[in-house]
């Protein structure tokens, strides 16, 4: 018997009075379309693996020293009656700085106009973005008292982290920082946000919104009505820059409703869509984070989609009922019981009870 084996690996018997019977030659058919696809299914994979990579080259990588953060190690220590210790690490905590280029010649150097601590809870399976007012009266590393946001100028991503770690005895260690009038592409790409509205908030994006404009270079559109309402990339922008409706607060609070809009715009595009606009987020984006690191609850994130989109929880640390207005030297700052802050980021991020 003479055998050999053809291109797809399968044997074949040369003699020519062998038969074979209908169930081999079936199996032999199976084997072929099977070795088709995972042909395919290679080629495929192949392609998309050497895309992702072009586009994660897109991202500004730069690392940070993550001994130097003044990381608190024993949080969970705290919390070990509450949530079990595989619980706890299942838990992402990043911190995102929203830097304003308007007034920096560096998008990404200056002051943060923004911070904001997000995380991903595969237990509780929420989303949690927490924002940090600006002007929280805190200890600088090195620098002594002052606002937090300037800690970012001091020392960039490495300080404000390490800022942050330290006032409010945290272990955050990874970061992304975008640029606010990046935001821009991203939403109009994503074909707007939607957002509830006032006539007051419409009136201050209609008298703004041209700066916005001159930095996209789009023709310019005016909001004809308030209430819910379809925001582009540059009237977002506008919005989020409204330091004259309310205080400092509420204009935080702006803030995380634009990411929160703009988190479930990009959740309810196709997957060929999202790829689509893969490149304007990822040309904004500066960070540290390990794409590894976050492949587990990325997965989990997306087959539980709805559920984790459902429990978006948006949080204001240090909380206004727990802190003050206060004038030093002529200068504003909002002071806090940093005791009771700590308590909320550890409740809000790991969904544990007060």
């Amino acid at each position: 018997m003479d055998l050999l084996s053809n291109k797809w690996g399968v044997s074949i018997n040369k003699k020519k009075n062998s038969k074979k019977t209908k169930k081999e030659k079936k199996g032999n058919v199976i084997k072929r379309v099977l070795a088709l696809v995972i042909i395919a299914l290679l080629v495929v994979f192949g392609y998309t693996i050497n895309n992702i990579y072009t586009k994660i080259n897109k991202v500004d990588f730069v690392q940070i020293d993550k001994e130097d953060l003044s990381v608190n190690k024993d949080i969970y220590e705290d919390i070990s009656e509450d949530i079990t210790k595989d619980e706890f690490k299942e838990v992402k905590t990043v911190v995102f700085f929203g830097v304003d280029s308007r007034d920096v010649t560096n998008g990404f150097s200056g002051r943060s106009d923004t911070i904001m601590v997000a995380s991903i809870n595969p237990g509780n399976k929420n989303i949690c973005l927490i924002s940090i007012p600006r002007d929280t009266y805190v200890s600088i590393p090195g620098y002594g008292k002052d606002k937090i946001n300037h800690a970012y100028s001091f020392g960039q991503e490495q300080l404000a982290i390490k800022t942050i770690n330290e006032n409010f005895n945290l272990n955050i260690t990874d970061y992304v920082t975008i640029d606010f009038s990046g935001l821009i592409n991203v939403i109009n790409d994503v074909g707007g946000i939607e957002l509830e509205i006032s006539r007051d908030e419409m009136v201050y994006i209609n008298n703004g919104v041209v700066e916005s404009y001159n930095i996209s270079k789009n023709k310019i559109k005016k909001l004809e009505s308030y209430g819910k309402v379809n925001l582009t990339g540059e009237q977002a922008l506008t919005h989020s820059r409204n330091r004259t409706i309310g205080d400092d607060f509420v204009r935080a609070s702006r803030q995380r409703k634009v990411l929160e809009a703009l988190i479930q715009k990009i959740a309810s595009l196709d997957v060929v869509s999202i790829y689509k606009v893969s490149d304007s987020i990822l040309n904004e984006v500066k960070t540290n984070i390990e794409i590894g690191k976050y492949l587990n609850i990325g997965i989990n994130a997306i087959a539980n989609k709805d559920e984790y989109l459902k429990n978006i929880i948006l949080k204001q640390v240090p909380a206004a009922e727990y802190s003050s207005d206060k004038m030093i030297k002529g200068v504003y700052y909002f002071a806090t019981d940093y005791n009771r802050a700590k308590e909320d980021f550890i409740r809000y991020i790991y969904g544990v009870k007060e």
